[in-house]
């Protein structure tokens, strides 16, 4: 499978939206940016199967903060403007 130029900016794009989401949400003063919700499964103690040999554990969590989803938001109004301009 072929990545297009677009769907590479794409993915740069929300993999920087996030990043840039989570340092601001670690950083602010305000409480609304930096609130976060958890969703997933085994997060506080993860599901383990012990099969006398060896121990699976596995677990899931996801965390999103305002601040990251604000930058999302900016993140897909910029590229919908952009990938106009892009072969």
């Amino acid at each position: 499978m072929k990545l297009s130029r677009k769907g590479f900016i794409f993915i740069v794009l929300i993999v920087s939206a996030l990043i840039l989401g989570a340092y601001i949400s670690q950083n602010s003063s305000t409480p609304i940016l930096s609130h976060t919700a958890s969703f997933g499964f085994g997060h506080e103690a993860p599901l383990t199967l012990n099969l006398i040999i060896i121990t699976l554990s596995i677990g899931f969590t996801f965390n999103i903060s305002i601040a990251q989803i604000l930058c999302l938001m900016c993140a897909f109004a910029i590229y919908t403007i952009f990938s106009k301009f892009i072969d």
